[in-house]
């Protein structure tokens, strides 16, 4: 048996720039585009499961690195501005490279009449149709045309010059670039419209929110009261959309200036009923504090799946509920507009107190499992 040895190392050919070239980060992205396409299906015709979208997103990251290297720098602010401002997740602040989500939803676009969230089918317009189907031909030509031009440069040491090829491919991917962000940017525009629509419920929230807060703030009792009635509208009309089944039995009028009352008027309600008072206003105060947060914390566009939200509309309604017979005893009494004159309820006076019951209550539950 011969003796074994350290398998030679291959030596590196070419020109003194060209070795100096192939120990570098950008020559391997080359050689894997041209790994990769060997095996790439055409998006815009094959079908695509999870393995075709990835060998599709790996050849698109290294499309995108070499951008990067060979400091391609298109305007991408649309991908932010163009991001719903409740929709999950955040958008990058300094977005580069290629999604392959961008490819996911242009054959979506070209082969479904449109896209459904919440049971609601939108639809796009022919106009991106056709654009979407255009653009998938385009990729596939473009991604064909980039691994094709670099292929042979490896196999003869980038014979017409380093430099030169560098300008070449610096062209081939600016085309791609913006062939790419036309039908991105006219997309993602598509897009919003349609998440406009999905979020409008949230949006009414999140606006009469902010009003109300600035309401209590002001101390413009009035304002006040008339923004919580209609706060409740929202959610109660919201809540029978997420949840048919809540539809068989509606709020009554006045329900937080009501819940207020009971607290005001405890001299004169059973025990109960102030019980009910209360879990209504903690369940209303939570609630409010959830939606205060939705612009930051964000949203699932299928709006069942965001667990917290759907848990929060079905415990206020449930408080509501529960709470009838004594908002309906305090709805006979003078008005609280009428005989209260201080210490007004509100998401600010409140939040302290819901935290530290919220905190006690998870340790409850903590100490209960251990």
């Amino acid at each position: 048996m011969g003796k074994g040895g350290k398998k030679k190392k291959a030596k590196i050919t070419g020109t003194p720039d060209v070795q100096r070239f192939k120990q570098q980060r950008e020559f391997s992205l080359l050689q894997e585009c041209v790994t990769i396409q060997e095996s790439l299906p055409f998006v815009a015709v094959d079908a695509l499961d999870v393995m075709a979208y990835k060998k599709v997103a790996r050849f698109l990251n290294m499309v995108g690195l070499l951008a990067e290297h060979l400091q391609i720098h298109t305007n991408k602010d649309f991908r932010f501005n163009y991001h719903h401002r409740y929709l999950a997740p955040t958008p990058q602040f300094f977005p580069f490279g290629f999604d392959v989500a961008v490819i996911r939803q242009a054959r979506e676009a070209q082969e479904k009449p449109g896209v459904k969230f919440n049971d609601v089918t939108h639809t796009y317009t022919d106009e991106i149709r056709n654009a979407a189907e255009a653009f998938l031909k385009e990729v596939d030509s473009s991604m064909t045309k980039i691994a094709s031009e670099i292929e042979p440069r490896l196999k003869n040491d980038f014979q017409t010059g380093l430099k030169r090829f560098k300008l070449e491919l610096k062209e081939d991917i600016e085309l791609f670039d913006k062939m790419w962000m036309d039908f991105e940017s006219k997309f993602v525009k598509a897009r919003h419209d349609i998440m406009c629509k999905v979020f409008e419920p949230i949006d009414k929230l999140v606006t009469v929110e902010i009003a109300l807060a600035q309401a209590e703030e002001r101390r413009d009792i009035e304002t006040k009261q008339r923004l919580e009635n209609e706060f409740v509208a929202v959610i109660e009309d919201f809540t029978n959309t997420m949840f048919p089944d809540t539809k068989a039995e509606k709020f009554p009028a006045d329900v937080i200036p009501l819940a207020e009352a009971c607290i005001f008027y405890e001299s004169k309600c059973d025990e109960q009923w102030l019980h009910q008072a209360k879990y209504l206003i903690n369940d209303y105060m939570e609630l409010r504090i959830y939606i205060t947060k939705i612009p930051e914390e964000r949203l699932n566009p299928e709006l069942k799946e965001n667990a917290q939200l759907t848990r929060l509309l079905k415990q206020f309604h449930g408080s509501v509920i529960a709470a009838r017979d004594a908002l309906d005893f305090v709805s006979r009494l003078p008005k609280l507009i009428h005989a209260k004159t201080a210490d007004w309820m509100a998401k600010k006076l409140l939040e302290p107190d819901l935290r530290y019951i919220q905190k006690t209550a998870a340790l409850a539950l903590s100490e209960g499992i251990h």
